[in-house]
């Protein structure tokens, strides 16, 4: 047998039982402990992640679990820079939520000072999981997957694959609460409360100076983000952009985003694009964004930019564009004006079932621009659509008054807007979709009533709601399906 002398001696009589060539340990650190005379056992936990994870103390191995310990009150490890190196399960005691808090300086200048990050995971790190613990602060993150791969690269790199955030409470980042670089594949978010990023930027700072996402995913395909809350968001609640290919994002609360709600797709910097795979630099590929509810962001509730093949089903948005754009946004990306750049029309798309209430004027908006932005695919300027829209078995309602839809392509009768009904003649769309005054409960479910009910299409992905509960043909348009007994449920609280 080979066994690492760093294994927990809680397991020794076991290990010294069994035949095979290596076991999972199991660490335990706590503010009560001490990394000098602890040996990281449940009777004499470490004090410190920094001297548990460290290379240079050889303690823990791939496939090891470190357990915090500390009940409230006793439960705070001030440490920023938690690294993961090799796969490891990090968590909670049972029955308890430690807090890594990584504080900001009250004068940190990021022109000056070093930038931080809560937890970062590392590509050999690949398979990891961070379960029930409370994040907060990091001048940058506070969920870092960082990544080895560049962009023409002929040596194979990514980021930590197979990952697993769940459960955890991320808040008062001075960025992003979860960020994820290119290659980063396969990450799983689940049952996590976001809340409160962007806490770098003074008051008052303009909106277009701020760059603090829930979750910002650049690149990195076959991400699943469900059953969250994501609420008080600087900008957008999450988006996934940068050639990110089959995200799936279901079953999430998205409260007050400062910019839009979900956008499936964004702008990416061209060296962020993998060409072997995306060679017409597609910014988000086959997303399916389904039964999800996004409440009062202040631009779209749901935005595609650059996007082809989605599936956008079952949602629903409500006191979307308190500022600018329209409950659903068709944008375009720049990629910062190289005019040798695909930039491309968003395409392809499936848009039903889905509730769209504004609190201004626009319901659709198409973007076009033709600021002198020129790319191989578009040489008459910037296109937010090609093709049919797809859109269908829809509700649209404008608090304020007849919705508008606007489509700014040249040579549309909509270019400064126009009604329901020329927008469903002009654009031969939403044959089966309705405006009206939608009724919904204060929780963004149906109310007994409501135009939604009965008016969807069959979508096979689109089995249950928001709340899990199976959905019946025909099916109710938005997130939920109509059950006067439900109970809201959704997601993970603040304990």
């Amino acid at each position: 047998m080979k066994f690492p002398v760093t294994r927990s001696p809680l397991l020794a009589c076991a290990l010294a039982l069994v035949t095979f060539d290596a076991a999972a340990a199991e660490w335990f650190v706590s503010p009560a402990g001490n990394d000098a005379s602890g040996n990281g056992s449940l009777a004499a936990p470490f004090r410190t992640l920094a001297h548990t994870l460290a290379p240079a103390n050889a303690i823990v191995a791939a496939g090891d679990t470190v357990t915090l310990r500390g009940p409230v009150g006793n439960n705070v490890f001030a440490e920023c820079e938690v690294r993961l190196r090799v796969r490891l399960t990090l968590r909670s005691f049972a029955g308890e939520r430690a807090h890594v808090r990584c504080d900001i300086p009250p004068d940190f200048d990021p022109n000056l000072d070093d930038e931080t990050v809560a937890v970062q995971i590392d590509p050999e790190a690949s398979g990891s999981r961070l379960s029930n613990l409370e994040i907060s602060g990091s001048t940058l993150y506070g969920v870092f997957l960082q990544t080895d791969w560049e962009q023409g690269s002929n040596e194979a790199g990514s980021g930590p694959t197979d990952v697993i955030l769940e459960d955890l409470h991320l808040h008062d980042t001075g960025r992003d609460a979860i960020k994820i670089t290119p290659h980063s594949d396969r990450v799983t978010i689940r049952r996590n409360l976001i809340e409160r990023t962007g806490r770098i930027y003074p008051p008052g700072t303009d909106l277009y100076d701020k760059n603090a996402e829930g979750i910002d995913n650049v690149n990195g395909s076959g991400m699943v983000v469900e059953d969250n809350r994501i609420r008080d968001t600087a900008t957008t609640g999450l988006y996934f952009k940068g050639g990110a290919a089959d995200v799936i994002v279901r079953r999430n609360v998205i409260e007050h985003a400062g910019e839009f709600g979900i956008a499936v797709g964004f702008d990416t910097s061209p060296e962020f694009f993998d060409l072997d795979v995306n060679p017409d630099y597609y910014e988000s590929l086959r997303a399916t964004v389904i039964n999800n509810l996004v409440l009062g962001s202040v631009r779209a509730g749901i935005t595609l930019w650059s996007s082809r093949d989605a599936l956008v089903a079952n949602n629903t948005v409500t006191g979307a564009q308190r500022l600018e754009s329209a409950a659903l946004f068709f944008g375009v990306a720049t990629q910062d004006f190289a005019a040798h750049l695909g930039r491309p029309a968003n395409n392809g798309h499936r848009i039903v079932n889905n509730i769209f209430r504004s609190t201004g004027p626009h319901c659709v908006t198409i973007r076009w621009a033709n600021e002198d932005l020129t790319s191989v695919n578009s040489p008459s300027g910037l296109y937010g659509l090609v093709g049919v829209t797809g859109m269908d078995n829809n509700a649209f309602e404008n608090s304020a008054g007849p919705c508008v839809f606007v489509d700014q392509r040249p040579g549309s009768v909509l270019d400064v807007g126009g009604d329901f009904s020329a927008w469903k003649q002009a654009l031969n769309t939403d044959a089966n979709s309705v405006e009206g005054a939608v009724a919904l409960t204060a929780d963004g479910h149906l109310a007994p009533g409501s135009l939604a009910i009965d008016r969807g299409q069959n979508v096979p992905q689109v089995g249950e709601d928001i709340d899990r509960e199976p959905r019946a043909l025909p099916y109710d348009i938005g997130a939920d399906e109509l059950d006067t007994t439900t109970v809201f449920r959704h997601g993970f609280e603040s304990p």
